[in-house]
């Protein structure tokens, strides 16, 4: 563990100069032939969209104008277990703001938060109570973005015991409330097994948006087995890149870190997939939910770091953490939060509430008629707006 020191992203020029190069250079290749009307995505992330990302990525998009953005929070490093953490730390309005810790996945970065840092820490700014701001901690992944690497694979429990020693350890917070989704409701979830007040650890209430730390109960009820088979459905559907970075991750990451376009179109795809795409008039496409510059910055977060290798370990880590830790009971016994958003992936989604009443301790849960698996960058104000009344809850109770 080693004091916080501030951190500012600086890119070389010579390193956005060589991701353009590669953009620009990339030979294009045919795809199937989709008949008019039916989905282009259905074979992967569709080439016409792809093209005009890129044509867009050489003539428009300024990372210089991103990366002025990202650095407008404060930002910190700290060693943890021997691995360099990112973070950004702001300070919330209030006479006692509580700490919240806000934990992203893959293949997001704390980019996906940059909406609702300032609604969160300053609810007074946006018609809200200064005395319901929290503190904000929102660090980068172990192996992601602006984070160091770790030297093999390390899973949801490790890092959860590694943001208990940030919280304790190296910013002295007693307690906290954890939030998460995608790998961060994994790492959120198991902060609440093995890292609650009840058992010693600081985290006194999780709120999540994916079911990342699924309760070792059998389905009963017919809503409950019903939702078991569309799961393994849509998995056996959606599921072969999961199979890949758990199983065989460096084979994947070769052609990845070689072409940014091959890295955009795997991230991509991922963001059309699993986004709520629904416009105000009914259609659906992918800029309903973001613009090009946000998908281009979280796909060039991976690049300008040289992370897509690396980040996807965190799946070979839960692989080896779930194995070694099979049959061991998943209760938490503080209070969690729910978001269920209406577009979360199937594969990714919540059960029933009667599964979930089983080990945990639910106090809030919410469902939401939009935004889907990025609930933050997709939402914004919504998503600000549901965490906070959990955190009053919580506060409330404490």
């Amino acid at each position: 563990m080693s004091a916080p020191t501030p951190f500012k992203i600086e890119i070389p020029d010579s390193t956005l100069d060589a991701i353009k190069r590669k953009v620009a250079a990339y030979e294009w290749h045919e795809m199937p032939e989709i008949p008019e009307g039916e989905d282009r995505w259905a074979y992967g992330t569709d080439m016409n969209y792809m093209r005009e990302v890129c044509d867009y990525w050489l003539s428009t998009y300024d990372w210089r104008k991103w990366e002025a953005h990202l650095n407008s929070v404060p930002q910190f490093k700290t060693n943890i277990f021997g691995i360099d953490v990112h973070f950004i730390h702001v300070k919330g309005s209030g006479s006692s703001p509580q700490p919240l810790l806000l934990t992203h996945g893959w293949p997001g970065s704390v980019f996906e938060f940059y909406d609702v840092i300032e609604p969160l820490a300053h609810p007074e700014k946006f018609g809200g109570n200064a005395e319901d701001g929290v503190d904000l901690i929102i660090p980068s992944l172990p192996g992601f973005a602006f984070s160091g690497k770790p030297k093999a694979p390390v899973g949801p429990g490790f890092i959860a015991a590694m943001w208990d020693e940030l919280m304790r350890g190296v910013l002295g917070y007693k307690t906290y409330i954890a939030q998460g989704g995608d790998w961060g409701s994994a790492v959120t979830g198991m902060l609440g097994v093995n890292h609650s007040t009840t058992k010693g650890g600081g985290a006194k209430a999780i709120h999540i948006n994916m079911m990342g730390v699924r309760a070792r109960v059998q389905p009963e009820s017919e809503e409950e087995k019903n939702w078991a088979g569309e799961v393994a459905l849509s998995m056996e559907r959606e599921g072969a890149y999961f199979l890949i970075q758990t199983t065989k991750p460096l084979s994947l990451s070769y052609s990845m870190m070689d072409s940014p376009v091959g890295a955009a179109a795997w991230i991509i795809e991922k963001f059309h997939g699993w986004s709520d795409l629904r416009g105000p008039d009914g259609s659906e496409h992918i800029e309903n939910a973001y613009t090009k510059d946000q998908l281009l910055t979280s796909v060039m977060i991976y690049l300008v770091t040289k992370s897509f290798n690396s980040a996807s370990w965190i799946y070979r880590g839960f692989h080896q953490e779930m194995t070694a830790a099979a049959g061991a009971p998943l209760i938490i016994d503080i209070p969690v939060g729910v978001a269920k958003y209406a577009r979360e992936c199937k594969f990714l989604s919540f059960p029933p509430r009667s599964m979930m009443d089983k080990s945990f301790n639910l106090i809030q849960w919410s469902e939401l008629d939009h935004g889907g698996h990025f609930a933050a960058i997709e939402t914004g104000k919504n998503f600000a707006n549901e965490v906070r009344e959990f955190a009053k809850k919580v506060k409330s109770s404490t």
